[in-house]
């Protein structure tokens, strides 16, 4: 960043900038009004590509970055707003941490040892026969009893169970076929909700490939590399799993997983698998990989269709709308939640879950015997 724009970055940060202009506002409005165009166009319009792969144009500054947004909104400024959060939490006991947890060595970044799939499996064994696999919510009937009759396509046929309660974590054009039955008015806001496609692709390079330029002491060190989309690449941006993980490459080569497509480039879902390994390579090689390296050893493609759900402006009214017209139309005990209602981000997911746990067991509570 140029001088001036580190300035005009401080200067707006300590709230000389203009003032809020009184609507919801977009991520790329509030950044160029609070810290400059060079903060956006170098560091925000990147990250919003690489978190939400979406377009800070149009992604809603509230709903998708609600705490640096808050900051502004009890502080009078980014700075403000931030020194009224530490006094907060200095204030504020901290809850006791699980002797449990592991104690991290010199960075915070973690991962499970055979990956993420460690977590779920480990939620299914702790269930056991709890967890049904393969079956598939078709209907959900609300009783005069005041239940929730569900039935299930499964693979010994059609089962159906009922319950107090119902927890829907499915995409949100899922939850909106479901519940249309039930109550339109939630449907229709359901429906609106936008997930662009993306694909991640997984390859690999030996060490050797890696531009001398990019390693520090002889490696490939740190997080990864997000691309602005004045760089003119299609790759969002590059993870080094290698580097950031063990035992995830053999000695001598590099593991990079990459995502590519999103809201700004929707076009991949009519590339084939080897064109989107082509796009990523191509795009590697104009900053990561020499030029005349070999081709990459290909691990996997795997292409959402719908992949990440925008929180656009407008996001927490629909979402408001969809929940208000459940509980005005009488279904208690039905509750959204999932990555639209949370957050995109994987704890964000986790903390959700926990505030719909919450909610179950304030509405069960009613019908336990006093």
């Amino acid at each position: 960043m140029s001088l001036g724009g580190k300035l005009r970055a401080g200067f707006g940060a300590l709230g000389l900038r203009p003032p809020p202009p009184g609507r919801e506002e977009s991520v790329e409005e509030f950044v160029r009004r609070n810290l400059g165009a060079e903060v956006f166009e170098r560091l925000i319009e990147p990250f919003c590509s690489g978190v939400y792969a979406g377009d800070p144009s149009k992604l809603s500054m509230k709903a998708a970055f609600g705490k640096v947004w808050n900051l502004e909104q009890n502080g009078g400024s980014i700075i403000g707003g931030t020194f009224k959060a530490i006094q907060k939490r200095a204030n504020s006991q901290k809850p006791p941490r699980d002797a449990r947890l592991p104690t991290p060595k010199g960075q915070t970044v973690g991962s499970f040892r055979k990956g993420l799939e460690m977590l779920p499996n480990a939620i299914s064994a702790r269930l056991g026969d709890k967890v049904k696999l393969s079956w598939k919510l078709s209907s959900i009937v609300k009783l005069e009893n005041g239940r929730y009759n569900l039935t299930y396509e499964t693979p010994e046929g059609l089962v159906s169970l009922q319950s107090r309660s119902v927890v829907m974590t499915v995409p949100s054009s899922v939850a909106s076929s479901l519940l249309r039955p039930l109550s339109a008015a939630a449907a229709d806001a359901l429906s609106k909700f936008y997930y662009p496609p993306v694909a991640a692709v997984s390859i690999s390079y030996p060490k050797e490939a890696i531009r001398t330029t990019c390693l520090i002491d002889g490696e490939l060190k740190g997080f990864g590399q997000l691309h602005p989309r004045s760089q003119g690449v299609e790759t969002l941006g590059t993870i080094y799993s290698s580097s950031l993980f063990p035992n995830r490459a053999p000695p001598g080569r590099i593991l990079l997983l990459n995502y590519i497509g999103g809201a700004t480039n929707p076009g991949i879902l009519s590339k084939t698998e080897s064109e989107l390994v082509e796009a990523v390579d191509r795009d590697l090689r104009k900053m990561l990989i020499n030029s005349n390296a070999k081709d990459p050893f290909v691990l996997g493609v795997r292409v959402w269709p719908q992949a990440i759900p925008q929180f656009l402006i407008g996001h927490l009214d629909i979402l408001f709308a969809a929940k208000a017209a459940l509980g005005n139309g009488g279904f208690k005990g039905l509750f959204l939640g999932g990555n639209y209602v949370s957050g995109v981000a994987l704890g964000r997911c986790v903390e959700g879950a926990y505030e719909v746990a919450a909610e179950v067991t304030g509405f069960l509570s009613q019908f336990l015997c006093k």
